[in-house]
C-alpha cells in the first residue's frame, strides 16, 4: 500500500457517522473514525485486539471497565476480549485498528 494522507480522507456527517476502511487484510483492518461531538462506538466486548490513535480533538475512550479522557496524540489499546468504545467530546478523528489472529485456511 502506498502512503496516503489521512487528512485527505476526513469526512464528517451530522447524522450517523460511517467508519471508513483505510486498510484491510485477513488479520488487520484500519478504520478512520471522523466523529462529531456525541458520536461514537458504544462500549462492547470484541474478540479482536484494538489499537486507537486519536488524530484530532478529544474523546472519551472506554478500555476494559474504565473510561479515559483522550486528546489528539493519545494512543490506547485493548486486548482481545476486552470492552472498548469511543465517544467524541468534540469533533475528533481517530484511527481505529482491529487485529485478529491469523485466519489460516480461510478464503
Amino acid at each position: 500500500m502506498k502512503p496516503s494522507r489521512l487528512e485527505d480522507q476526513f469526512q464528517f456527517r451530522a447524522g450517523k457517522f460511517l467508519p471508513k476502511l483505510v486498510y484491510g487484510s485477513p488479520t488487520a483492518r484500519a478504520f478512520l473514525l471522523c466523529l462529531e461531538a456525541g458520536q461514537g462506538l458504544s462500549p462492547r466486548q470484541d474478540s479482536e485486539e484494538m489499537i486507537c490513535y486519536l488524530v484530532r480533538g478529544t474523546a472519551a475512550l472506554t478500555i476494559g471497565r474504565e473510561t479515559f479522557s483522550a486528546s489528539a496524540g493519545d494512543f490506547a489499546a485493548a486486548a482481545a476480549g476486552d470492552i472498548r468504545g469511543i465517544m467524541a467530546e468534540e469533533q475528533c478523528v481517530a484511527l481505529w485498528v482491529h487485529i485478529s489472529r491469523s485466519r489460516e485456511g480461510s478464503g
